[in-house]
């Protein structure tokens, strides 16, 4: 079997793409990659072939992360990241040429219309709530009413006026139907999509009233074997030996004026705490990295290691790092930045994991908001709840459920009469 997926967007997004790809390998499938030249790393550690696509990837970050406001900000920031690269839909054409089966998220839907073109199956994922359901929403602060399935009403006019947009004149041009605002990317050649949410089913119980062409497998990810391979430098060593578990805090890879001013005043809400933590904080000059003896600055650093050797988290609420700090056992802060972290801090703290999240978009918070949280976040009551949703997601096999489901999709498909 021959696979390609395209993976466009920040690194959350293409690793877990890259994880289902090395368990596809070990099942003797082929297994490429069309990214970005920033993920050609990632992408090539896994032993993934990588296919080139043109277009700087920190423009994603800037565009649909630290840009972010609402939903025009994103579909500004999709229209701005297809004007800078023209050959998008000829490099991928050319990419997915020759595969059984083309695999494609949310910022990567472009990939549809190559398969449309070319005859190919495809099979699309999203990190976060995107198919219409009643209970729960990325979209409306009120995600557990019962009435949140009205929020999803302009999903699909909204990705369909961005293709109507942005791909249209390539449509015409490879002797397409054009694409309009009641098209429906759902559905291909008259059948349902198989549609996959790389999510645990704790924090995105899937819909009874979806079809069986949904899967809400679990995380996909290999911790323990990413942790096994991971060999610290003395000083991380040496900081986590010298005391009590300190708690992590992490800010990505985000950059803007109001971030760098949270990551100062979250290093000095530390310092006056005196809570020992290990900081990833890239826009904090190294000059100013004083740790005051409590704080310790780190660059790269797995999070499947890391996580396990701290007793709490706090970071932006990215879906598969969430995931990680769940899988550790460790109570977690969610400060949000933009789309699904919006959702995923909610969800934290309504299991129980951790306290409520703290919104940074519109004002940012107080350094005493700040202070509280944190002394919130280090309470045992969130622990407690945190070891025991760690051994119910331990037992979930993301990659595994993915990758036997795909294998049935194929064979199903190969096996029907033709036409």
């Amino acid at each position: 079997m021959v696979i390609t997926a395209v993976a466009v967007g920040t690194r959350g997004d293409v690793e877990p793409i890259a994880e289902l790809g090395r368990e596809m390998l070990r099942r003797g499938h082929a297994f490429s990659m069309l990214a970005q030249e920033k993920f050609r790393p990632l992408i090539e550690s896994r032993g993934i072939r990588y296919i080139h696509l043109d277009g700087d990837a920190d423009h994603v970050m800037q565009y649909l992360v630290t840009d972010y406001k609402g939903s025009l900000d994103f579909l500004t920031g999709m229209l701005r990241l297809h004007r800078e690269n023209p050959r998008i839909m000829e490099q991928t054409v050319q990419a997915v040429r020759g595969s059984d089966l083309v695999m494609y998220g949310l910022c990567a839907g472009f990939a549809y219309h190559a398969c449309e073109l070319l005859c190919i199956p495809c099979v699309r994922l999203f990190y976060s709530p995107f198919d219409r359901t009643d209970l729960y929403s990325l979209y409306d602060p009120g995600h557990r009413k019962p009435s949140v399935g009205r929020s999803y009403a302009m999903i699909e006019p909204g990705m369909n006026l961005l293709t109507c947009l942005t791909l249209n004149s390539w449509r015409a041009s490879a002797g397409l139907p054009k694409w309009t605002l009641s098209s429906d990317y759902r559905m291909q050649n008259g059948r349902r999509i198989l549609t996959f949410y790389p999510v645990s089913p704790l924090l995105m119980p899937p819909d009874p009233a979806w079809g069986d062409h949904i899967h809400v497998t679990g995380y996909w990810y290999h911790p323990e074997e990413d942790a096994a391979a991971y060999v610290p430098d003395a000083p991380l060593q040496a900081f986590l030996e010298s005391g009590n578990p300190p708690i992590f805090v992490g800010f990505g890879k985000a950059v803007s004026p109001e971030l760098a001013a949270l990551q100062r005043m979250t290093v000095e809400a530390l310092k006056e705490l005196r809570i020992r933590a290990v900081v990833q904080a890239d826009q904090i000059a190294k000059a100013d990295r004083d740790g005051d003896g409590c704080l310790h600055f780190i660059g790269d650093v797995p999070y499947s290691w890391l996580f396990s050797r701290v007793r709490a988290v706090v970071h932006h609420g990215g879906c598969t790092t969430n995931g990680l700090g769940i899988w550790a056992g460790c109570p977690t802060l969610v400060i949000p930045l933009a789309l699904d972290q919006y959702y995923y801090g909610r969800t934290m703290h309504e299991l129980g994991l951790g306290p409520a999240p703290l919104y940074i978009r519109k004002k940012l918070c107080s350094k005493e908001q700040l202070k509280s949280a944190l002394m919130e976040l280090t309470d045992e009551r969130y622990a407690r709840i945190a070891k025991a949703l760690s051994a119910r997601i331990r037992t979930e096999r993301g990659c595994t459920l993915a990758a036997d489901a795909i294998e049935q999709f194929l064979h199903a498909a190969n096996s029907a009469p033709q036409d």
